[in-house]
């Protein structure tokens, strides 16, 4: 049912994460990575808050990006300086181990509700961790109006 496929190499050079992935947290709050999305992300890589109510890991480069963006967002905007705190504040550099291991810090683990079993999905340039009850029952809703969605934005951008 889930498609196995880790990743491929996009236009632009760049990795594109694909998949899903059933995994558990151990006693020590670390997390086994697929094999080709630690062999893409490098040692050292960010995990940080999402949304919906997962976290993001990215790799050190493609975070330094995505942390720019958000600093370029007009700081004398209440909005901006939410996201950016919420974001930027939530966020740990980590390694991965020999062992293909992230030690997720304490407080991103209940940031996104996650004790033990967990979905690791690729969604192009990044990674997300989700708690498993919390994945399938966003799944589930959102199976319902995906198709509904697609349309709409594909009319958007007509």
């Amino acid at each position: 049912m889930y498609n196995k496929k880790c990743y491929k190499v996009g236009e632009s050079g760049t990795m594109i994460f694909l998949g899903t992935y059933f995994h558990n947290i151990d006693a020590k709050n670390r997390l086994s990575m697929p094999a080709k999305f630690a062999s893409s992300l490098g040692n050292e890589i960010v995990i940080s808050k999402g949304f919906d109510g997962c976290l993001e890991v990215r790799s050190s480069n493609s975070f330094e990006a995505y942390a720019n963006k958000l600093m370029n967002l007009t700081q004398t905007k209440k909005d901006s300086r939410i996201v950016i705190r919420q974001l930027l504040a939530n966020a740990a550099n980590v390694e991965l181990d020999k062992a293909r291991r992230i030690l997720i810090p304490a407080n991103l683990l209940k940031e996104a509700n996650i004790s033990s079993s967990v979905v690791v999905i690729g969604i192009g340039n990044k990674i997300e961790i989700w708690d498993e009850q919390t994945y399938n029952k966003f799944k589930s809703e959102t199976d319902k109006t995906y198709e509904t969605i697609a349309e709409r934005l594909e009319e958007d951008n007509e």
